[in-house]
């Protein structure tokens, strides 16, 4: 991976020289700051990282490669952006395997592949998902069902319901999928893992 640093008097002063010699844009970059202090004579400099996000991503799905294969699994890797949001397609030689009982199998492999991008130490680094084939989208599209008909049952009890602990990105489903609702808020409650959402009536 190319990483470029340059120092300079401001933040903005830094980031532009990186800019310049990776020849991207600030949306095409991944970046962090570190503030450089000045002796008796010398002013605060800052020093900023970078590298090209699509590298972050190349690297990452090697990584999973890397990850499947130590399982006995080979892989090819479909890679799609939506929404600042980076989906890691798995098409393997085992769906069922990765995909593990519930998704747990996954969910594990997108906590490693986080922490992985994490490591990166950086600010703006790509949010990446991890789906296998169309597993996902289908649970998603599940989750948005129920999520309506609950609703609908809020509105006619005009009683609270909790749905089942789901991670952020499901939870973030339910959100969007019941933002028009009129007269239900969705709340997110609890702590990882245990986070849910409560459906709730108002006037």
């Amino acid at each position: 991976m190319n990483v470029v640093k340059e120092v300079a008097k401001t933040k903005e002063e830094a980031l532009n020289l990186v800019l310049s010699k990776l020849n991207a844009q600030e949306q095409e970059i991944v970046y962090s700051y570190k503030e450089i202090k000045g002796g008796l004579f010398k002013g605060t400099t800052y020093e900023c990282e970078g590298f090209l996000r699509s590298e972050v991503i190349s690297d990452t799905e090697e990584f999973v490669k890397d990850v499947l294969k130590g399982m006995g699994i080979d892989a090819n890797i479909e890679v799609s952006n939506k929404e600042n949001i980076t989906t890691l397609k798995i098409y393997s030689t085992n769906n069922p395997i990765v995909i593990g009982k519930d998704g747990k199998n996954l969910e594990a492999l997108t906590t490693i592949v986080r922490q992985y991008v994490k490591n990166k130490a950086v600010s703006n680094a790509p949010r990446i998902i991890l789906d296998v084939e169309d597993y996902k989208d289908r649970q998603i599209k599940k989750i948005e069902r129920l999520a309506k008909n609950l609703a609908r049952e809020v509105l006619k009890t005009k009683q609270d319901i909790e749905m089942d602990n789901m991670n952020s990105y499901e939870r973030r489903a339910v959100h969007n999928v019941l933002t028009n609702f009129k007269n239900i808020k969705t709340e997110s409650v609890g702590e990882e893992p245990n986070r849910h959402i409560v459906i709730k009536y108002v006037e």
